[in-house]
């Protein structure tokens, strides 16, 4: 739980985003700072999960509970230490910037084909947005591959979304196995 006030800005607020490694053979763990400013909720591609994976996606705090933006990093890449805010570049891939009083919810990956048969950043990242400046949301999906500030998507929606943190996708399959249940 996040104590303070709502709209504190993040010169109070010390999150950053570590990569962990655990080498299973040796019992070695081993830690490397990705970020040069707040970032938080990191996601990945989850059909990769247990399996060495390249890209980390997170989103871009502007207070405490506001998401400004959505970032890739790759984890095989350097950070740039020199660096004291977020911009593309070492290891950060891509930005997606939300836009003036637009802010957003975690992002979810979404495999463009189900599996792991295809690129490990080939898919989607879906999240939800609310514009302050119009007071309308929306979902919106974007490029994981090559944050493209060009939408693939926005979908409008019909009331206002409040702003969430975690986010779940499931898939068409999924959802007809719980119905069995």
């Amino acid at each position: 739980m996040v104590n303070g006030v709502v709209k504190e800005k993040l010169e109070n607020f010390t999150n950053e985003l570590y990569e962990m490694r655990f080498n299973m053979k040796t019992g070695l763990a081993s830690q490397k700072k990705l970020s040069a400013s707040a970032v938080d909720f990191p996601r990945v591609n989850e059909s990769y999960t247990g399996r060495r994976q390249r890209y980390v996606y997170g989103t871009i705090l502007d207070s405490i509970a506001k998401v400004t933006g959505i970032i890739k990093f790759d984890l095989h890449a350097e950070p740039d230490t020199g660096k004291t805010k977020l911009e593309v570049g070492g290891n950060v891939l891509g930005i997606y910037d939300l836009g003036p009083g637009r802010f957003g919810s975690e992002a979810v990956f979404v495999p463009r084909v189900p599996g792991i048969t295809s690129e490990e950043d080939d898919g989607y990242l879906i999240f939800f947005a609310h514009d302050e400046n119009t007071g309308k949301s929306s979902v919106n999906v974007i490029d994981a591959k090559t944050m493209s500030p060009d939408p693939v998507a926005v979908v409008e929606m019909p009331r206002r979304v409040p702003f969430g943190f975690h986010a779940f996708f499931v898939t068409e399959e999924q959802l007809q196995e719980q119905g069995k249940l």
